[in-house]
């Protein structure tokens, strides 16, 4: 009982905290800036470690706004180094054959990049530095808190970060100042409007909510209580409603792809007749209110707007193909750059983003890289515990964590972000979770 209101009293301080810095934020006020700083740091710092992976997620669509001024760097990252310092003093209990691997590893790669950044001529900046750090922190902070950290809670967390950012961007986009934050795509010849939150694009603002999405219907599988399940689908309604507003089609087909392998999985699951009834019902009744209210009019007319636009492959990928090309045929034009990379560097080719995660790993760090980056994630999950295999209606869920979290890497650069780590790790902390739900289905039954 004190641990699960120790949990709601964080999550109370996270939502006052970005109340204050969205007013201080309104007017620019450096006091209350600097207050919620100090307020993000405390409530970082000083909580359970095993609260750490759950305020991060909360904080993670508000990030690019957690400072004091748009050219200054988020505190959002640099909170991660005290708390990994932390983490090291309080002693790390980790066996020593995995200790090895995670501090050997990391040196190696930072050798390589290293080596690749002096041979190009390219400097050392901060982007790279967090990314090596967080190369040593994730395995052992994974290690160390795995058992402690519940998927639930990282669920609550990050539904609430997102929704609250979510609303606080659509209000703050009023603020002349704040546009440095919130990108609005205006296509005023076709009548179209994107809102993209504090991310600056429309498509990487629906990814945090396509996470949302579908880490709740994951725990909505799961949920018994009539009262919770009727919050989460309205919850999800409301995500929804938001992530439309992006107008992004990568969000459309990764919401159609996931709504439908969930409809497949909960009709094959082994659940009384009457609680998948009562489920489908409620989704109506909610489907029913949404178009009743034309709560998805004005978004649907967009996208109609966006579909129309589009006459071949260039169009219809919104000028991907032709990056991923031109990416290509560079990375081709070398066998040096195709095994070897750039050494994660700031530089781009013709000063444009690949807009694919794969191809910018392998631009970036080269395919040498690549199967670095492979097995290193590998063994931070070969290390952690429950390693009990999903069964089949576990794979199904899964698959839609792997839909939602994961395909729209094909369409943007999320290498350099803190999506790269803390995502895949909720992926991970997903799994288990499918696991020790079975585990309790079977013990019930």
């Amino acid at each position: 009982m004190a641990q699960v209101k120790r949990k709601y009293v964080i999550l109370i301080l996270t939502l006052i905290s970005v109340f204050i810095l969205s007013i201080g934020q309104a007017f620019n006020n450096q006091i209350l800036l600097w207050g919620t700083m100090l307020l993000f740091f405390g409530i970082t710092v000083f909580s359970h470690k095993k609260y750490f992976l759950p305020i991060m997620l909360f904080y993670l669509p508000w990030s690019p706004v957690l400072k004091t001024s748009p050219d200054t760097f988020t505190f959002f990252t640099l909170v991660v180094p005290c708390v990994f310092l932390l983490i090291i003093m309080s002693g790390i209990k980790i066996k020593e054959k995995y200790r090895k691997e995670y501090i050997f590893l990391p040196i190696f790669f930072t050798a390589y990049t290293l080596l690749v950044k002096l041979l190009n001529g390219f400097n050392i900046d901060m982007s790279y530095l967090f990314f090596i750090m967080m190369l040593f922190f994730i395995p052992i902070y994974a290690r160390r808190y795995w058992e402690e950290i519940d998927f639930e809670t990282c669920v609550l967390f990050l539904t609430t970060g997102v929704i609250s950012a979510c609303i606080a961007a659509k209000i703050l986009m009023n603020f002349p100042h704040m546009l440095v934050y919130i990108d609005v795509y205006e296509w005023e010849n076709v009548g179209l409007t994107r809102l993209s939150g504090f991310y600056g694009d429309a498509n990487f603002y629906s990814v945090h909510i396509l996470v949302a999405i579908a880490s709740l219907l994951i725990t909505l599988s799961k949920t018994s209580k009539k009262t919770l399940i009727v919050l989460q689908i309205g919850v999800i309604m409301a995500l929804l409603y938001y992530g439309m507003l992006s107008v992004s089609k990568m969000f459309l087909i990764c919401v159609a792809s996931i709504a439908v392998l969930w409809f497949f999985s909960l009709v094959i699951e082994k659940r009384t007749l009457l609680y998948k009834l009562g489920l489908a019902l409620t989704i109506l009744l909610g489907t029913v209110i949404a178009v009743a209210s034309n709560l998805f009019t004005k978004q649907l007319d967009q996208y109609l707007i966006r579909f129309g636009m589009v006459t071949d492959t260039q169009s219809l990928t919104t000028g991907r193909s032709e990056l991923y090309e031109m990416y290509i045929n560079y990375l081709l034009s070398s066998i040096a750059k195709l095994f070897f990379g750039e050494g994660l560097s700031s530089e781009l080719v013709n000063a444009l983003a690949s807009h694919n995660t794969i191809i910018q790993i392998i631009y970036q760090v080269g395919v040498c890289g690549l199967i670095f980056l492979i097995v290193w994630w590998w063994i931070v999950y070969s290390t952690l515990p429950n390693k009990v295999k999903l069964g089949t209606f576990e794979k199904y869920y899964f698959l839609i964590i792997i839909i939602a979290y994961f395909l729209p890497w094909l369409s943007l650069d999320m290498l350099y972000f803190d999506e790269f780590f803390y995502i895949t790790l909720l992926s991970m902390l997903a799994k288990k979770y499918l696991v020790s739900q079975r585990k309790v289905s079977i013990v019930e039954n």
